[in-house]
């Protein structure tokens, strides 16, 4: 009798390991949404959603860096927000293991890649980013060509320096207010 209970008490923990998994084992974490790229307008508000999965055990952050990675901000670990600036704001939903990271009255200056990193190590982390763009009206710099005088049939050069996001494009225009090619050399009127 004593081997029957000890073979059913063998099986059944045969039986948990096979349906658990072996004591111990643990998956990998992984980020199984990020939200994707977002545009938005100055003053305007944006939410970046980042979900994990079996990162219970590990510390999850947000991350802010400039365009070109020089610049790195660190905003958030776990569910608390580490960046003293009203504008932003952090939630943690428990059910579905989201990290919500808000920004509102959004400026130029939070332009951006923002990086959702669970951290399982020192030298290993997993991540997932979301460029932020904002839009910016087009500016006209002062360096461009304001007005220009030249005797009929002389080459004449125009310059213009324009920045904003998108990117403007540039159209010139004759008194008559007609659209003049862009990229010719030899304009006539």
């Amino acid at each position: 009798m004593w081997n029957n209970y000890l073979s059913l008490l063998l099986g059944v923990a045969l039986l948990a390991i096979a349906f658990v998994g072996p004591v111990g084992a643990q998956r990998t974490p992984t980020i199984s949404y990020i939200t994707q790229e977002q545009i938005k307008d100055i003053g305007g508000t944006v939410e970046l959603e980042c979900s994990v999965l079996y990162a219970s055990d590990y510390s999850v952050h947000w991350i802010k860096t400039s365009n070109d990675r020089s610049d790195v901000v660190f905003l958030s670990t776990g569910s608390s927000l580490v960046l003293k600036d009203s504008r932003f704001s952090l939630r943690y939903d428990l059910s579905s293991s989201s990290y919500t990271l808000q920004i509102k009255d959004i400026q130029e200056t939070d332009a951006g890649i923002y990086q959702c990193q669970v951290v399982l190590s020192v030298t290993n982390k997993i991540t997932a980013e979301v460029p932020l763009n904002v839009r910016r009206p087009p500016i006209i710099s002062d360096n461009s060509t304001q007005s220009l005088v030249v005797s009929e049939g002389q080459p004449a050069q125009m310059e213009c320096y324009a920045s904003g996001y998108p990117v403007p494009q540039i159209t010139w225009r004759r008194e008559n207010n007609a659209i003049l090619p862009t990229g010719e050399s030899d304009l006539k009127p």
